[in-house]
């Protein structure tokens, strides 16, 4: 599967970014009470993309899942 240019500017972007319209929430993870993950779907290309919301600063970003 071949990343929009959305989900491409997405992708290793640090999750205080927020995504944009074309983003579907479904789904999300929780460690101890707290959101941990979201789960999103692109509305154009169809990835899957995860915005990781805890640990270290340089772990808290956007990941493509393809």
């Amino acid at each position: 599967m071949e990343l929009c240019n959305e989900c491409n500017s997405l992708d290793g972007r640090s999750s205080s970014f927020v995504s944009n319209d074309e983003m579907i929430l479904v789904g999300v993870g929780q460690c101890e009470g707290r959101v941990a993950l979201e789960h999103y779907r692109c509305r154009k290309c169809g990835a899957l993309m995860v915005r990781q919301l805890c640990g270290e600063s340089s772990e808290q970003v956007w990941m493509a899942l393809v």
